[in-house]
């Protein structure tokens, strides 16, 4: 990614397959590689957060940029609505309730599925790490 058209420099992203303590890719870091005759140095990124959750369905596994939902969705409560429209489209009473489209897709018991997509004690959000247990989830069609 290139700072600006005029740039001189830019930036590359490199994806490091690794063991969850991160060894391999340290032996990396403030190395030099040639690019194009161009000496680079390899700096450390932030961590990502795992697979990506989808801010258009609050599903796991893809990016909005590649959803095929017909709607956005509610992280609170699944609806069709964004969270900022949360409180104007649904029922006073039923505001503070909460309910995970993750869940549900899985086909988990109601009684699991009484929490928001982003909740921390989502079995989705503590494996998001592990892109195999998420596309485990998910039964065929």
């Amino acid at each position: 990614m290139r700072a600006s058209p005029h740039s001189d420099s830019c930036w590359a992203w490199i994806d490091i397959h690794d063991t969850v303590s991160g060894s391999n890719a340290r032996d990396y870091i403030s190395k030099f590689i040639s690019i194009r005759g161009v000496n680079c140095q390899i700096k450390g990124a932030k961590p990502h957060s795992g697979s990506v959750r989808c801010a258009r369905c609050q599903r796991w596994g893809h990016h909005s940029d590649q959803c095929r939902a017909k709607c956005a969705r509610c992280p609170l409560c699944g609806g069709p609505h964004s969270e900022a429209n949360h409180s104007k489209c649904v029922d006073a009473s039923h505001v503070d309730a909460r309910h995970c489209v993750n869940c549900t897709a899985a086909k988990r018991p109601a009684d699991k599925r009484t929490h928001s997509a982003t909740d921390t004690l989502c079995p989705f959000w503590r494996n998001r790490f592990d892109r195999l247990w998420l596309k485990r989830q998910f039964p065929k069609n």
